[in-house]
């Protein structure tokens, strides 16, 4: 006699993605480049050629530069620090 045969749960990691929306030209085509030696991050977008450098904290991952760059693009202002 055998047994039951267990099912097997594959849990999917998600993953941050590589390419972001441009906000120029609405495509799913911009890079993240990180210098974090230097204090900047290069935003790049391969289909419209928009080129730009953002200033960047220490610990920032490519998500976060990318935040900051649509911020400033878009003309975001941050709200004051008590």
């Amino acid at each position: 006699m055998g047994r039951k045969r267990q099912k097997v749960v594959k849990y999917v990691k998600k993953r941050l993605p590589k390419q972001y929306l441009c906000p120029s030209c609405g495509m799913n085509t911009v890079g993240v480049i990180l210098h974090e030696e230097e204090g900047y991050a290069r935003i790049v977008c391969s289909k419209c050629s928009l080129k730009e450098q953002v200033p960047i904290p220490e610990n920032t991952d490519p998500v976060d530069a990318y935040c900051i760059f649509v911020d400033q693009y878009y003309g975001v202002e941050e709200p004051p620090t008590p």
